[in-house]
């Protein structure tokens, strides 16, 4: 248990009143020891004795600092003991001390005590915490409770509203060892004193008490976007050597955080605008009486010092940018992109190869469309370069690069003349004009091909800004249709049906703006372009699909006519002359008349007279003139059956 005789009892006034029932405590009396008893005030006065080395501190949390800062001067060991309804610091949890009085004080006698550090921040000893003021990001990170329910929906709601409020803080770094980081920060916290969360465990392994160092944690995002993006579950399973985008850490003996702003700290919860900020240990430490779980828990690191930010911003012109104000996008320097912009740019110019594919494609293609092949389209879908000049437009018209824009539209240009030509020379040279189902399926475009032209522009701008999943632009090809709608405008030419090239040519269009768009927006986003220079590309493109819209809005407004027209056909049968019939396979042509064509199920041949009674039958049900062109199918009576 304990051989200590004689402690000093130092306390508050506030427990003045139960000082005898600690004198008088089991513990106390049953191993012999004599209390000293000397108030807080008057620490100043004491002269410590060699036989009386070791004080139970009875104080409020608020006055911590004072005891630490005296026991590391004197050389005596503390024991901590709790008060009702006080509040405890962050120093007090980490020591893993039970809530109850009795537990506590058994601890705090025992004649083990454990060296730990004592950390101070400008000269005032650290009990409960250093960190920016107004930092809400770090504290989901460093919360010893886990958010549920409605309170983490509360806490992403207050996240999301303070996001527009962050103020990026240009900073230097400075550690004991001399190195020194020039970056920009919007949070920054002091680890030792946490027990739990993403945070401090991703740091556990070095994160100590009693190691004579101090561990600090960076948050530096460089948009609001990527403040919101991160998450608790980005830092699970990281390393240290890996951190996420916007995190830092640096392990030492001592930083100097200097800024050449005012910058609003949190020491002790307690505010502190300085533009110079120091924090380190005291070089003796102090002895202190913990919980076994803390004595397990805090074991002495390696004397290493670890700087890891290289994931925060340290180039010149971007900490500078980040410094003024924080934008809702990333800002990215082209040098950080280099390669992908000289892979946009190679993709701009027009290459033998670049011909030699839109030959091939354009072939394939409008074989498929006359033999009413989908495997064949499809095969010159993939086959189709026009997605790489397009997404290089893209950039160009975002970042307003004259250059980049011209040579990607003139890329497009001979692409788009390549495809009409041989298609419109394919259509005239074939004794033959059939409208298949692969060429009608391309002249009604609506807004939902707009929305298939949105999303491919924006997997077309993920696969080309990111490596992993390259991969996927076959995929993207597939699904956005670049050659074949101008194939069938081509066979519209070489037909000179007006009806056939433009309806197809208006499919073209809207992919082409929907990828122009959406790509360029989602460069955005990864942060290949501030908004400040984004805003006029971005304007044009919108623009651009704006005015392509109003006739994809007609068209699915006629859409909805169609199919309202054919659930109503389709959804009964008829009695006509005393015959059933059925129909099936319905196409709907707007228009005064309206024309109906499909398959006429019947149980028997019906007469021109019968076909004129379905005719009126159905100007009286549609409430309109109707034009019908049916191919008759003969069924049995049993098909008729209920």
């Amino acid at each position: 248990m304990t051989h200590l005789k004689k402690v000093y009892l130092i306390y508050s006034p506030c427990v003045e009143e139960e000082l005898e029932s600690i004198t008088a405590h089991a513990l106390i009396e049953k191993n012999g020891i004599e209390l000293r008893k000397v108030k807080l005030a008057e620490l100043s006065s004491i002269h410590i004795d060699d036989n009386l080395n070791h004080a139970l501190l009875w104080v409020e949390q608020k006055d911590y600092q004072q005891a630490l800062l005296f026991a590391e001067q004197k050389q005596i060991s503390l024991g901590f003991l709790p008060i009702k309804g006080d509040e405890a610091c962050q120093f007090f949890k980490n020591l893993d001390l039970p809530d109850d009085f009795d537990a506590c004080l058994e601890i705090a006698l025992h004649e083990d005590p454990l060296f730990v550090d004592v950390i101070v921040c400008n000269d005032e000893v650290v009990t409960d915490g250093v960190n920016l003021e107004n930092q809400t990001t770090m504290s989901e990170f460093l919360s010893d409770s886990k958010r549920n329910g409605l309170n983490k929906l509360e806490f992403r709601i207050k996240r999301f509203i303070h996001s527009f409020s962050l103020t990026p803080h240009p900073v230097t770094l400075i550690t004991a060892k001399e190195k020194t980081v020039s970056t920009a920060i919007t949070g920054m916290v002091l680890l030792d004193f946490h027990k739990s969360g993403a945070l401090v465990d991703l740091f556990r392994e070095s994160v100590s008490l009693k190691d004579r160092r101090v561990s600090i944690a960076l948050f530096a995002p460089q948009s609001i976007l990527s403040y919101l993006q991160l998450s608790t579950s980005s830092l699970i399973g990281a390393k240290k050597k890996d951190l996420p985008q916007q995190v830092g850490y640096i392990r030492t003996e001592s930083l100097t955080i200097k800024s050449p702003v005012d910058i609003h700290y949190l020491v002790n919860k307690k505010p502190l605008t300085t533009r110079e900020l120091r924090i380190g240990t005291l070089s003796e430490g102090v002895r202190i009486n913990a919980g076994e779980k803390f004595r397990e828990t805090q074991k002495f690191s390696d004397d290493k010092e670890n700087v890891i930010c290289s994931q925060l911003p340290q180039q010149e012109k971007l900490i500078k940018y980040i410094g003024e104000s924080l934008p809702f996008f990333s800002h990215a320097l082209e040098s950080d992109f280099k390669d992908l912009f000289l892979a946009l740019k190679d993709s701009a110019n027009t290459s033998n190869t670049y011909v030699l594919l839109m030959v091939l494609s354009t072939l394939l293609a409008g074989l498929g469309l006359f033999l009413n092949s989908p495997s064949v389209v499809i095969g010159a879908m993939v086959l189709a370069p026009l997605m790489s000049p397009i997404i290089s437009l893209s950039m160009g018209v975002l970042r307003s690069d004259s250059d980049l824009s011209r040579r990607s539209f003139f890329t497009l240009i001979i692409g788009m003349f390549i495809a009409l030509a041989l298609s419109a020379i394919m259509a005239a040279l074939l004794p033959f004009q059939e409208i298949t189902n692969e060429i009608e399926g391309r002249l009604h475009p609506s807004t939902l091909d707009l929305l298939v032209a949105v999303l491919s522009g924006i997997a077309g701008a993920f696969a080309n800004a990111r490596e992993n999943i390259a991969k996927s632009l076959p995929g993207v090809a597939i699904a956005v249709a670049l050659v074949p709608p101008l194939c069938v405008s081509g066979i519209g030419i070489g037909w000179w049906n007006f009806e056939v090239f433009y309806g197809a040519m208006l499919l073209f269009l809207t992919n082409l703006t929907g990828i122009i768009m959406a790509a360029g927006l989602s460069f955005m986003v990864i942060g290949f372009a501030p908004f400040s220079r984004a805003k006029k590309g971005i304007v044009l493109s919108v623009f651009m699909v704006s005015v392509i819209s109003v006739p994809l809005f007609l068209s699915f407004s006629k859409m909805q006519e169609v199919a309202a027209v054919k659930k109503q056909l389709l959804s009964q049968r008829y009695q006509i002359g005393g015959q059933q019939q059925q129909l099936r396979n319905i196409k709907v042509r707007l228009g005064r008349p309206l024309r109906i064509s499909g398959e006429l199920m019947s149980s028997h041949i019906p007469d021109t007279a019968m076909l004129l009674l379905f005719e009126q039958h159905l100007e009286d049900q549609l409430g309109q003139p109707v034009i019908v062109d049916f191919s008759i199918r003969m069924v049995t009576g049993k098909y008729f059956d209920p």
